[in-house]
């Protein structure tokens, strides 16, 4: 997808510098440095882009493990520094820039919810970060660090912008498709119901503020679950915002038979099997096979074995490296659903889905967030995930009524975050560990081998920090944590 995009990008400038006759002050202008790009282009390049499928970030969340012969090292949880993406920044602002010349408003109002996202996702990683002296140049060339509570208040109110100039818009500018778009085609009304998905997400983030009388969590979730005409959500799978993979350059995911290695390396973990096993989840079948000692013990009756649930097992993501390469080559672990992973197609990558979101819901619902029923959102998230599986609409049914229904309560909530749990594997990035570092559900497994006993909860800011902004860098430091330590167990405003 990358090199696509890049290749589009760099077809369409040429195209658009294509030279007739130049006057003087023309002919000084550098031909490689173009002052002018189309909006259009901008916003193919800031677009976030999805994860694909069996990415080291499913690594982290423990749903697959890398277990090679020749690196037999168990999946380290030390983290290190993180990265500012105020370059991406920089061409969202050019982006608005040319759209005010052009007159293309639209763009403008879709970088709020860009502006909004690269700052959430720096600041859910790092915790405080500069914003309000940010993208200032040689005026400010240091900028301080703002909380990481006014860092959110700013993006939820970018957010809530971004719907409802984007509605306004909409209203009067019916039928009219965006240039630029490999989510949506175009399509304004995708990327209207996309922003509200992802404010819901970076909501429930946030429960554990939930009663902050500035951030107003709760009455700005019951605003966008109770008000559907201002507010449009996802309706299903067909609104996720997601990349689908095809046998072209640029647009494979990572795990394909070009890279026969990985079929060989790649096993399922325990947490995550482990899990689906206890549920007598159908979508076991449909995401791992069984173990070949499984396979082999009933040659003549695979289709017995596969609908056995004994009959996977999964890698033990704290274990030293060498067992679980041992335990692989003796046959006693599963590896990914051949038939659904293995080949150019996959299954596709999801940047914000239906699932996720209705499972979202259900959780503020549940914790009485919105006057509506939590049931009715649960049951869409998880049948949604199981269509996304192309599981039948009568077996999730029957799932939900006997194997995992809605419940009130403690156990209630938890269930919730399992069935999210299991509705994030190997899609939408670290949307998975971020919950389970908000909720503790699953419960991770580490050891010595992990370099960590416990989830690290964060990651160091880029290391020349220390140089190019050093005073303001520890200032940050000293004022979130009380020293100037910046390591994973360091915690967040976010998650106290």
């Amino acid at each position: 997808m990358k090199n696509f995009i890049a290749k589009s990008i760099v077809v369409l400038i040429i195209i658009n510098l294509a030279s007739g006759c130049k006057n003087f002050d023309e002919l000084r202008e550098n031909p490689n440095n173009p002052g002018k790009v189309p909006p259009n282009l901008l916003f193919t390049s800031v677009i976030p882009q999805p994860v694909s499928s069996f990415s080291d970030e499913y690594q982290n969340a423990q749903y697959h493990l890398w277990s090679a012969v020749d690196n037999a090292a168990s999946i380290s949880f030390r983290f290190g520094s993180g990265t500012f993406t105020y370059n991406t920044l920089r061409n969202i602002d050019k982006m608005v820039q040319e759209a005010t010349a052009t007159n293309e408003p639209v763009y403008a109002i879709l970088a709020k919810f860009l502006r909004a996202y690269n700052y959430i996702e720096m600041t859910t990683r790092m915790g405080d970060i500069p914003l309000s002296e940010a993208m200032k140049g040689a005026e400010i060339p240091q900028p301080k660090y703002d909380s990481q509570k006014s860092v959110y208040l700013q993006c939820l109110n970018w957010l809530n912008e971004a719907n409802n100039e984007l509605g306004t818009y909409i209203s009067t500018h019916q039928g009219q498709k965006i240039a630029g778009d490999f989510y949506f085609e175009g399509d304004l009304k995708g990327w209207q119901k996309a922003i509200n998905a992802y404010t819901i997400r970076v909501l429930i983030s946030l429960s554990k503020k939930a009663d902050d009388a500035d951030l107003k969590v709760k009455d700005r979730f019951a605003a966008i679950v109770n008000n559907p005409a201002q507010y449009p959500l996802m309706t299903g799978l067909v609104d996720n915002m997601e990349i689908t993979h095809r046998d072209e350059d640029g647009f494979r995911g990572g795990y394909n038979p070009n890279s026969a290695v990985s079929r060989a390396s790649t096993i399922m973990v325990d947490t995550y099997i482990d899990m689906l096993k206890n549920y007598m989840d159908p979508r076991l079948q449909k995401v791992a096979d069984p173990t070949p000692d499984a396979l082999a013990a009933n040659p003549t009756n695979e289709t017995a074995v596969r609908e056995d649930f004994n009959s996977y097992e999964g890698a033990d993501i704290s274990a030293e490296g060498t067992v679980n390469v041992t335990r692989r080559l003796g046959g006693e672990i599963s590896y990914p659903n051949e038939r659904r992973y293995w080949n150019f197609i996959g299954q596709p990558s999801i940047l914000i889905g239906y699932p996720e979101q209705e499972l979202n819901i259900a959780e503020g619902i549940h914790l009485g967030w919105a006057a509506s029923a939590a049931k009715t959102h649960y049951d869409n998230g998880v049948k949604a995930s199981m269509e996304f599986y192309g599981i039948d609409g009568g077996i999730a049914n029957t799932y939900l009524t006997t194997n995992a229904p809605y419940m009130p309560g403690a156990a209630g909530l938890k269930r919730i975050h399992e069935q999210m749990y299991l509705a994030l594997a190997e899609n939408s990035g670290l949307q998975s560990f971020f919950m389970t570092r908000r909720t503790g559900v699953p419960t991770y497994k580490f050891s010595a081998e992990n370099s960590v006993t416990k989830i690290p909860v964060r990651w160091a800011y880029p290391t020349a920090e220390d140089t190019d902004n050093k005073q303001n860098y520890r200032a940050a430091l000293r004022a979130q944590f009380g020293s100037e330590v910046d390591d994973r167990d360091q915690v967040m405003w976010l998650l106290k």
